[in-house]
């Protein structure tokens, strides 16, 4: 899996609104990229790209919830 794969992914599974799929895919990148590039992807280019709405569903994921 690519960085620029995983930020594809990463952003349908958000705009899909699929907690399940999203998490997957950070398992997965974490494995095959490690996380310091999963930690830059998702601080420096995902995080930045994403509306409000999809921010704070990502955060609701991280904590359990489902927005």
């Amino acid at each position: 899996m690519t960085t620029v794969t995983l930020l594809r992914e990463l952003l349908l599974a958000l705009r899909e609104n699929n907690a399940d799929a999203f998490k997957l895919l950070l398992s997965m990148g974490l494995k095959e990229l490690g996380l310091e590039v999963v930690d830059e992807l998702t601080r420096d280019f995902l995080v930045p790209m994403l509306s409000e709405a999809e921010a704070d569903r990502m955060v609701a994921w991280y904590w359990g919830f489902s927005l």
